[in-house]
């Protein structure tokens, strides 16, 4: 589990779905987000940032809790709203 303290944020492909609103987790706006983004498209696009990213691929979405989608760790480097935004336009 990461903690607060670790200087990591978790990004979840939930994030940048475009079939989800907002209320079903989709944190960037439509029109930065994509249909059916995976954990490897988002490492990938984190490692282009410079993020060392870490694919965790056994973790469910809290609201999706059935279903394991995995989820990437990556390095804080700046706000989470901006990082999501700058991984969502490398995707």
């Amino acid at each position: 589990m990461v903690s607060r303290d670790e200087e990591k944020y978790v990004v979840w492909p939930s994030y940048f779905d475009k079939t989800r609103s907002r209320l079903q987790g989709r944190k960037v706006a439509k029109k930065h987000a994509i249909e059916k983004p995976t954990i490897e498209a988002i490492a990938k696009a984190a490692k282009t940032l410079g993020l060392n990213p870490i694919v965790e691929k056994e973790r469910a979405y809290p609201a999706n809790h059935w279903k394991k989608t995995g989820r990437v760790i990556v390095d804080k480097k700046e706000a989470k709203s901006k990082l999501l935004v700058k991984i969502a336009n490398r995707l």
